[in-house]
């Protein structure tokens, strides 16, 4: 009854737990929204800053201004979309996959084994042969030991 107590007591606390993550988890999300929000806004301004600094001080016109902005961005947006269109080796990754691959192998060849030995050893338990080989060899033993 105790342990049945001990595994509800550890269910509850469980879920407590999941609860608390998730809403932990769903704060800090509005957070990075709101952030994210506001990160906008200052792009936003700072883009409308370099326009009119270049007007006021380079002395372009504002369709020109506007144009130096723009192909700013798209330089930016260029190289950051090949970064992040590129393929990037991880080394701990495929380290990672090779064990997982590994091990996977080596779980299946010894559930095959044993697959394999269940029926002979079946067969030889039903035989009496496990006794007959004992015998043997606490008769080799012995007459070693003699």
């Amino acid at each position: 009854m105790r342990t049945v107590r001990l595994a509800r007591v550890a269910a509850q606390a469980e879920i407590i737990l999941i609860r608390r993550t998730v809403a932990v988890a769903v704060r800090r999300a509005i957070y990075g929204a709101v952030a994210a929000v506001f990160a906008l806004a200052v792009l936003t301004l700072m883009h409308i800053l370099a326009v009119l600094a270049l007007e006021r001080f380079a002395t372009f016109t504002p369709i020109i201004a506007c144009a130096i902005v723009l192909g700013v961005d798209l330089v930016i947006a260029i190289i950051f979309g090949l970064l992040a269109a590129g393929k990037i080796s991880d080394p701990v990754a495929e380290e990672a996959r090779q064990v997982r691959d590994q091990s996977l192998e080596q779980a299946r060849q010894s559930l095959t084994l044993a697959a394999l030995l269940a029926p002979a050893t079946r067969m030889i338990a039903q035989t009496g042969l496990i006794r007959i080989l004992i015998r043997a060899v606490n008769g080799t033993l012995r007459r070693s030991r003699a």
